[in-house]
Formats: C-alpha cells, structure tokens, sequence
C-alpha cells in the first residue's frame, strides 16, 4: 500500500510540474527584460488595438470582453538598452505618409507615443540592440529597426512580410 501512495505522490508531484511548466509565459522577452516587467494597469480603451486582426495577447483592465486572456507584463517605464542604432536619428515624430493629416508615432526616450490614439496614447517599449517591443493595452508589437539615416525610419515588423519606411513629420 505504502508503494502504491509513494508512486500516486510522484505522479501527482510530474503533473504539477508539467502544468507550472506549461503556464509560465515570457511573449519572447529575454530574461532581463522579464525582470522589469509589471502586469498591465492601463485604464483606457484601446482603439488602434488588433486592426489587423492580429492575435490579442493581453487585455487591460477596461478591455475585459476576453476573459480566458491573462494580463501581460509590461514594463513600468520605457528600457533601452545594448543600442545598435543611433537614437538621435531613431527618436522623433514619425509618418508613413508625408502628406497626411497627421504623424503616426512620436518615438523619445520615456515612450512610443501613438498619435491620435482614444486614450492613453503613451506607449511604453522595450529597444534592445535594434529590436523594439511596444506594449500596446492589449497586444505586443515587435520589430527590428534596420536604418534610421537621411530622415528615414525603416522597421520590418514581425507582423508584415515587409520593411515599413516612416519619414520624418513635418509640423
């Protein structure tokens, strides 16, 4: 009988590690990274969220119609770290189309500021090396910056097949 409780014990024992092991979620960080990451306390809808039908990852706590998603981890305040690329040239206000009404981002050192954004539009980010992360409300964007010379600001993000060109915004 004692056999047959310590072979139960072990298996119970294998089963909880194996769940633990399947929970633990890190959406691609490094390890550093996950160190300085809290979980996500936006209070603001999410306007631009999933527009191409891109996989949701998190929700905010204002976003809850998706109740099986858990929160992601997010950091505090924007991390740069490790640069591969000249910031002076990276940070700035940023638009695919020069001839539209207004830019589509405002990259600084404190966030990644999404323009005409419903709320919060102060993104913080993750830029390691050249790869930047931003922490939308309810999804991660991730991308490698390949140039930031002549005013131009080429990002291949994950998401597109293709390198996005953004020039500088002219107020």
């Amino acid at each position: 009988m004692l056999k047959k409780l310590n072979y139960i014990s072990i298996f119970v024992l294998i089963l909880t590690c194996i769940s633990c092991k399947n929970e633990k979620k890190n959406n691609g960080l490094n390890s550093n990274a996950e160190s300085e990451l809290k979980t996500d306390s936006i209070n603001a809808y999410n306007e631009l969220a999933n527009p191409d039908k891109k996989e949701t990852f998190t929700i905010s706590e204002y976003n809850t119609d998706n109740p099986e998603i858990e929160n992601i981890k997010r950091p505090e305040k924007t991390i740069i770290r490790n640069l591969e690329i000249d910031t002076t040239q990276a940070f700035g206000i940023w638009t695919q189309d020069p001839n539209g009404p207004h830019a589509d981002f405002w990259l600084t050192s404190e966030s990644f500021y999404v323009v005409d954004y419903d709320g919060e539009g102060a993104m913080p980010y993750i830029l390691d090396k050249n790869k930047i992360t931003i922490f939308y409300n309810d999804f991660i964007q991730k991308g490698i910056i390949t140039s930031t010379k002549n005013d131009t600001l080429k990002i291949k993000w994950s998401d597109f097949d293709v390198e996005t060109k953004y020039v500088k915004f002219e107020n």
